[in-house]
């Protein structure tokens, strides 16, 4: 399997790309409805530039990978890929989507695979693992015409049809694997083994897929087949599984090119990642993180179970639903609101003035919290960026909007978190939740 090209975000590398390539990448582009990666010549050299989006494209017989910057900013090139590999692995492990098993993804570290064949193998190893232990079965509603009778028999259906004497319409409750949830399964592993270059993910996948012939295999699914509705208390161990199962059938991370399986891309919006982790970590380690004033506050991410609009018109219709990344909730107020924005903060004016005392937030973002901090009446915003390895240093600084200075009214604290730690160790996870606890603290601090 030929090496993926490796650039992080925003870089720009050479490239030996030809007019086929251009043609898939505007196609993919087109139907992605951003632009995943820019082909362009630069000084007379054709180079590939990566954008704000990480993952894989391939095009053809080519595969590019795009890591976001979270390593360390002194590190040989070589160990920057696998930070950024590893660490992007564990952000998704702890925003909730896969489970990382180290057994499986050393060796593929070894062979150098993409990030596509990274999580399809971790994919493959995990289903079959659980389907070792036992396939999930369930009781499923079967109608069939037998030459017995079994369970309930359809008198209307025999009416309707006299002539078949020696068959029975019947309905019956079966215990089988051919249920909702394993169709899934089923369908990723045969999407997976077509699109799949890795010869161990291949020979995995093509182990699993006899394993499953006695599940349905549909025609076609999309990431809604695979809703967290699918999940019992009979089945929660297959909780990352279908996680995982509904990337790889969600449109707006994989999207292939029709009738060709040969150029696709998966890549990852690393807002959503970035807000998922933090969310995610408020939310499992809230006695830790959060503040004494805040440890008994309602969590409600995307202000779920409370509507705020920014306007409303002559009728009483309300116009631009406010929604914050997490809201803390006491009683009926609202102390503090979270934003996070993935963007590399710039902290030098592109003038002679050395230092941005704005620490490069836009002003739209600063717009944008003001409208929260005053529709939520909300005192306190917190607004919060990445540390990644184009930011080395820490930044922290808050702003009291005008007018409000003498009461020490509503005011923004913008921070960013140190996301380059090794995630995949206790004592690197336990000093980005330190981390954040110490941002909530002076950002709930009078």
């Amino acid at each position: 399997m030929p090496k993926p090209v490796i650039l992080f975000e925003h870089e720009r590398v050479p490239f030996p790309w030809d007019d086929h390539d251009l043609v898939r990448l505007v196609r993919l582009n087109d139907a992605l409805g951003y632009e995943a990666l820019r082909l362009t010549v630069k000084g007379g050299q054709r180079v590939v530039q990566a954008t704000q989006f990480v993952g894989v494209v391939r095009l053809g017989r080519h595969t590019i990978q795009v890591l976001p910057k979270i390593h360390a900013a002194n590190a040989p090139e070589r160990e920057q890929v696998r930070q950024a590999t590893d660490n992007l692995l564990h952000l998704l492990a702890e925003a909730g989507y896969v489970t990382v098993r180290e057994h499986a993804v050393a060796p593929l570290h070894k062979r150098e695979s993409d990030w596509f064949e990274i999580l399809t193998h971790l994919f493959a190893t995990h289903l079959k693992d659980e389907w070792q232990r036992g396939a999930y079965r369930a009781y499923q509603t079967v109608d069939d015409d037998l030459g017995v009778l079994k369970g309930k028999w359809r008198v209307a259906e025999r009416a309707r049809r006299p002539a078949r004497d020696h068959r029975f319409d019947v309905t019956y409750d079966e215990f089988s694997a051919d249920n909702r949830l394993n169709r899934v399964f089923r369908y990723v592993v045969e999407r997976l083994w077509r699109l799949s270059r890795d010869a161990a993910n291949r020979r995995l996948l093509g182990e699993l897929r006899p394993w499953l012939d006695e599940v349905t295999l549909l025609p076609a699914m999309t990431a809604a087949d695979a809703a967290p509705s699918l999940l019992t208390r009979l089945n929660q161990r297959y909780t990352p599984l279908l996680t995982l199962a509904r990337l790889f059938l969600d449109d707006r991370a994989l999207q292939l090119t029709a009738g060709d399986d040969s150029t696709f891309t998966f890549m990852f919006d690393m807002n959503a990642l970035f807000e998922a982790l933090v969310v995610n970590l408020i939310r499992r380690h809230r006695e830790r993180i959060l503040p004494v004033a805040l440890a008994a506050c309602d969590l409600l991410p995307q202000s779920v179970g409370h509507a705020e609009y920014l306007a409303h018109d002559a009728d009483g219709k309300r116009h631009v639903h406010l929604r914050p990344d997490l809201a803390f909730r006491v009683g009926q107020g609202f102390p503090l609101l979270l934003d996070t924005k993935y963007k590399t903060l710039d902290t030098k004016y592109k003038t002679l003035v050395p230092t941005d005392p704005r620490l490069g937030v836009s002003q739209a973002d600063l717009y944008q919290m003001f409208a929260y901090a005053k529709v939520y009446a909300c005192p306190r915003i917190l607004l919060l960026y990445p540390q990644t390895a184009a930011l080395p240093e820490r930044l922290s600084r808050r702003f009291t909007f005008h007018g409000d200075h003498e009461s020490g009214g509503e005011t923004v604290t913008v921070a960013t978190l140190d996301i380059r730690r090794d995630l995949g160790k206790s004592v690197g996870r336990d000093a980005l939740i330190q981390e954040l606890a110490t941002i909530l603290q002076k950002a709930t601090a009078a």
